[in-house]
């Protein structure tokens, strides 16, 4: 009788566990990133129904543009639309970029590089930097739901 709870109780635990899975991820970073709206949402002139961004590549996913549908004040306190990145790599659930005239540096001189992480199975994005250890989430973005059709 005492295994048989113990037992039971994990069984009953399995469903649970499972339903707080990550979801699974789009197939295509790129694709998914370029098909939707972002927006801040703790940001209030930055949020989806505020002032949202897209997120272009180029053909050969070596660029990406990052364009907000107005002004928006970016990391320097300048007001800014665009921001333009080279892309340096990527995997399934990250993409590693560098910020053309960025002027934040690591703690080495060097200009920071940032890893764009796509969680919660495409929902949101997050940033994290290649010099930051452990890995850290920040500047949480999420995916706009696109605008209920007019009929």
């Amino acid at each position: 009788m005492r295994l048989a709870l113990p037992l039971l109780l994990t069984a009953l635990a399995l469903p649970v566990a499972a339903q707080q899975a990550e979801p699974p991820l789009p197939a295509d970073i790129f694709a998914h990133l370029a098909a939707n709206r972002w927006a801040f949402p703790d940001v209030d002139t930055m949020r989806c129904d505020e002032n949202p961004h897209t997120i272009a590549f180029n053909e050969k996913r070596s660029l990406s543009w990052f364009d907000w549908y107005g002004p928006m004040t970016n990391y320097l306190g300048e007001t800014d639309q665009q921001g333009v990145y080279d892309v340096i790599e990527s995997d399934e659930s990250s993409i590693t970029m560098y910020l053309h005239d960025e002027q934040r540096r690591t703690d080495e001189g060097s200009p920071v590089v940032w890893i764009l992480r796509l969680i919660d199975g495409g929902e949101a994005y997050c940033w994290d930097r290649t010099d930051w250890s452990p890995p850290r989430c920040t500047h949480l973005h999420i995916r706009c739901q696109p605008p209920a059709p007019i009929s």
